[in-house]
């Protein structure tokens, strides 16, 4: 029994000095570290395409950061206000779009940013 528990120990050590300890940081990989910004430079815009209303929105910077369009559309029938936005974060020059519902018109519009 001896003899099994010190190979055990015997091997143990040798996949750690292998492996390292998980938790373990390197900082040896040589790549430069980016900090990540908002977007700038953005423009949004009304945006009318065959009678739909909705919002189109981009920027000209990423700074490494997303965004998205946004809008506010008013029910025709009783004025009712529907905020809406864009499906998927975009970044620099995508355009990011979003469509106002059946039976609404765009109202106001603007950009989401995140800093990732």
């Amino acid at each position: 029994m001896k003899k099994h528990w010190s190979v055990l120990v015997a091997s143990g050590a040798l996949v750690v000095s292998f492996l390292g300890f998980p938790g373990m940081a390197s900082a040896t990989s040589g790549e430069s570290v980016s900090i990540k910004g908002h977007p700038s430079g953005f423009h949004y815009e009304q945006h009318d395409m065959d009678g739909h209303q909705g919002v189109r929105a981009w920027c000209t910077k990423s700074n490494g950061g997303h965004y998205k369009a946004l809008v506010i559309c008013v029910r025709i029938l009783n004025g009712e206000k529907i905020h809406r936005e864009a499906g998927f974060w975009q970044s620099r020059g995508k355009d990011s779009i979003v469509w106002c519902p059946p039976e609404t018109l765009s109202q106001d519009a603007g950009i989401m940013t995140k800093a990732s």
